[in-house]
């Protein structure tokens, strides 16, 4: 069972406390959607992904060992 917003509210200030770390309060807000948004993104990073899913590190071999014309 996934755990409710609060819950994960609730582990941010936990880890916040483990690391020894203080977050002024007006730079708070922005560090728990920081938080949420990651939280929101770690399944997708947990699964399966093909070449495809990363076009940055696919190439044609075609394209990288042409030789430019001069």
């Amino acid at each position: 069972m996934d755990p409710s917003p609060e819950e994960r509210d609730a582990e941010l200030d936990l880890l916040l406390r483990r690391a020894g770390l203080t977050i002024p309060p007006e730079r708070y807000p922005a560090i728990l959607l920081g938080y949420r948004e990651i939280q929101a993104m770690m399944p997708l990073l947990r699964s399966p992904r093909t070449a495809a899913s990363e076009p940055a590190g696919t190439y044609v071999l075609d394209t990288v060992t042409r030789e430019r014309a001069a």
